[in-house]
């Protein structure tokens, strides 16, 4: 169907123009470019069915690309995980559906094509100047931020076993010998210690239960590290310093990780929060703003009563009864290890 429309112009004669909405068969570009010709019947193309009310495809070629990249992957993972965005998602998809399919977004399709594409070509420009975009994850961010840590800790133990080394090499080995030299002497002339130290070595009878005693406690109670042995030790006394260092060498581990868990607290915490509110919202029907209301209230009522179960545990009475029997079960043990070396 044709409509003849005449233009208003100064001129006494008005040229017909035609308009049709057969199609855009009738379109002729003669002369242009073969590029140009075709973009400009692409878009004819799209115009003609955006007008017969079909409803084109919004150009989504910078978004899925976007979306390829490891980090907006792990942040999207993320951000569905927070029950706050889970509904805020849930309750703006609709409205951006119908945006997206709203008559003034169809007829701009053509534009938004373009835009599309020359964003899309942005991006494999970037990946070109910057190709970590395809593989960084925030775990690999994570590790390039503590690169100076790694580095300056690595370069100070060396500086700090070196410095061990020297002091050894220049100060305690040649003493010690000079003090070994001396034990020699005098057990060649006054008194033979069998190669013990004279007065660290008169402690050893007392000192040598204790030394044992401490031993079955610090591998019953810190059973992780290695064992102290009994022989090549000139006195008990020098034992008890390994077994010093030993017990601390056991005990750092459990120290740091104690201190670790109490830092992370907070987080954890704050996880677990997360997690119970995102089971209530799993259990709703769906996730509009009455049922996200409904797991609110449901999952603070859950958290309540946990903070009920452990306070009572943790109450007084019942800590200073556990803690009393503990200390006496402990105290018995020690007297009984004490007499049977005793003995």
């Amino acid at each position: 169907m044709s409509v003849f429309h005449r233009k208003h112009s100064g001129s006494s004669k008005n040229l017909p123009v035609l308009l049709s909405s057969e199609g855009p068969s009738n379109f002729h570009a003669d002369g242009l470019p073969d590029l140009v010709q075709d973009q400009v019947h692409g878009i004819a193309n799209e115009v003609h069915e955006v007008v017969n009310g079909k409803k084109a495809t919004i150009p989504s070629k910078t978004i899925d690309h976007f979306r390829s990249y490891p980090l907006v992957q792990q942040t999207r993972s993320f951000l569905h995980q927070i029950p706050v965005a889970r509904v805020v998602l849930s309750n703006t998809k609709p409205m951006v559906k119908q945006v997206l399919e709203s008559k003034p977004l169809q007829l701009a399709l053509p534009v938004t094509n373009a835009v599309d594409s020359v964003a899309n070509l942005g991006l494999n420009l970037t990946e070109k100047i910057i190709p970590s975009l395809k593989t960084k994850t925030y775990q690999r961010l994570g590790e390039e931020a503590m690169i100076p840590y790694h580095f300056t800790a690595k370069y100070g133990k060396i500086a700090t076993d070196q410095t061990f080394a020297i002091v050894e090499k220049n100060v305690y080995n040649p003493a010690h010998s000079q003090v070994l030299k001396f034990r020699k002497y005098y057990n060649e002339k006054f008194y033979d210690t069998k190669g013990k130290p004279l007065v660290r070595s008169t402690f050893d009878p007392v000192t040598a239960p204790v030394n044992n005693v401490f031993e079955k406690l610090t591998i019953k109670y810190f059973p992780n590290g290695k064992d102290v042995p009994k022989e090549g030790y000139s006195s008990e006394l020098n034992r008890s310093l390994a077994l010093f260092i030993n017990f601390v060498s056991r005990t750092a581990p459990i120290v740091e990780q104690n201190v670790l868990t109490i830092t992370m607290l907070p987080c954890n915490y704050a996880k677990h929060v997360n997690d119970v509110f995102n089971k209530s919202l799993d259990k709703q029907p769906q996730m509009t703003l009455k049922y996200s209301w409904t797991a609110s209230k449901d999952a603070v009522k859950q958290l309540e009563r946990e903070m009920i179960r452990y306070v009572k545990g943790k109450s007084p009475t019942k800590m200073l009864k556990r803690s009393k029997n503990t200390i006496q079960e402990n105290v018995e043990q020690v007297e009984n290890e004490i007499q049977a070396q005793v003995a």
